[in-house]
């Protein structure tokens, strides 16, 4: 009896087992995970490769899960475009919001900044709160998760407008060289901003009049293209990797043209993100 109970269940046993032992691993839809991204947040290097401090936390992670990476750099508006057609599975830096977690899943941060506002260094402005942008022309890097946040609350500043440029470094070239009148603010991020300035030698003419709010950037994962199991197993290890200080280390490898700063342990163990 015992013997024909084995002959019986042992098939439906191992099954069962194979079926855990698949299940158990994450998985890709495809075995290279494609993961885009834009100017300012990274670079091509002499190799023509996609590096910055992101980049390389992304392949370390990649890396100890076993996982093939191919990091691919576009402008902006082309990035989100590979996302939506698949042409990229994942991609890095991007902030949070709800109509964006409906179809990506949101890895824990890998980079915290505060948005600055820079403006001239003959205008005397010190930034404290929004109000002192009455007034103003606030350009800022778009269509972005960014760009619609200026744009929102530009709305309850009297005689502000904004201006939406792709570029980064367009803005600040043309703030420097006066190409926008007196009352101009370039609103962005403080590290990018302060990147820029560096890169072309820009301090002469343009200063950090003062720092808005907090803001995480995240990796996004596409819904239809990568399990949740697998993006639970890459913030497994995104956070021993952050908790270890091997993310400080690789962080503080970049110290020119692209910087990036590790969140704190309380932005890492906040989860979901949380729309600043």
């Amino acid at each position: 009896m015992v013997s024909l109970t084995r002959r019986l269940f042992s098939p439906v046993v191992w099954a069962l087992l194979f079926m855990a032992i698949i299940n158990s691993k994450p998985t890709m839809a495809r075995e290279v995970l494609i993961v885009d991204t834009y100017p300012s947040v990274a670079y091509l290097n002499k190799q023509g490769e996609v590096d910055g401090p992101v980049a390389a936390l992304i392949k370390e992670v990649c890396l100890r899960m076993g996982q093939e990476v191919k990091l691919t750099f576009n402008p902006i508006q082309r990035m989100f475009s590979n996302l939506k057609t698949h042409k990229a599975h994942a991609a890095f830096n991007m902030s949070h919001n709800g109509q964006r977690a409906k179809k990506w899943h949101y890895s824990k941060p890998v980079h915290r900044v505060h948005y600055g506002v820079f403006s001239r260094q003959d205008n005397p402005l010190k930034y404290q709160s929004r109000n002192d942008l009455k007034g103003y022309t606030i350009v800022t890097y778009g269509p972005t998760n960014m760009s619609k946040k200026v744009e929102a609350f530009s709305q309850d500043l009297p005689g502000s407008k904004v201006k939406i440029i792709n570029l980064y470094e367009s803005a600040f070239k043309m703030l420097s060289a006066g190409r926008f009148d007196k009352n101009t603010v370039v609103y962005g991020p403080d590290t990018i901003g302060q990147d820029v300035i560096k890169k072309w030698n820009l301090n002469n003419n343009i200063h950090l009049a003062g720092r808005d709010i907090k803001n995480l950037y995240y990796v996004v994962f596409v819904k239809e293209q990568v399990k949740k199991s697998f993006v639970d197993e890459f913030n497994r290890v995104l956070l021993k990797i952050h908790k270890s200080g091997k993310m400080a280390d690789i962080y503080g490898r970049y110290t020119n043209e692209v910087k990036a700063t590790p969140p704190s342990l309380d932005d890492m163990n906040q989860f979901p993100p949380f729309a600043f």
